[in-house]
């Protein structure tokens, strides 16, 4: 994971998640040579095609669901943009206004088997907190990096981040 932050003017501030994963990984391998073992074991029947056109509309459903990028963009004044940009290019953003800001939060989730750390906002007059960076879950010191700059922006606070402008 590749992390950057941006200080595009002393009221704004873009903080970029970049996934670092491969495009193409074991699974479409296996996916790859399944395709030719099932014509064998199979033959040419419709069965066969059925499962392997399975298979292969399954890698690209899954392929196009992966997410690359995930950016919070943070305006003084103005409010907060969380986006999520996806391997087919397909991106979807929310706009949250600064008036309905509540806080800005780091939280941890735990599971059976994790603990996760995530960034949150909190909004007014909704049930639900908004997760930044919520499909990729960078580690905890670059959360404090975009957490520290995102309160100093929105509700004027001291920087204490020292974020550098890329970290790895």
């Amino acid at each position: 994971m590749t992390f950057r932050c941006y200080a595009h003017a002393d009221n704004t501030r873009e903080y970029i998640i970049t996934s670092d994963a491969k495009r193409i990984n074991s699974y479409d391998l296996i996916v790859a040579f399944l395709c030719p073992g099932l014509v064998y074991a199979l033959g040419t029947t419709l069965t066969c095609y059925t499962v392997i056109a399975f298979l292969i509309i399954w890698r690209i459903v899954v392929k196009l669901l992966m997410v690359t990028e995930e950016t919070i963009l943070v305006i003084r004044d103005v409010g907060v943009q969380v986006k999520t940009v996806y391997l087919g290019g397909r991106s979807s953003s929310r706009f949250i206004d600064r008036s309905k800001i509540s806080d800005i939060i780091i939280n941890e989730a735990i599971t059976m088997m994790h603990i996760r750390v995530y960034m949150a906002i909190i909004v007014e007059g909704e049930d639900r907190m908004v997760v930044v960076f919520q499909h990729l879950l960078p580690r905890l010191n670059v959360l404090l990096q975009a957490y520290h700059g995102a309160r100093s922006i929105i509700f004027n606070e001291k920087d204490i981040s020292d974020a550098p402008l890329e970290f790895s």
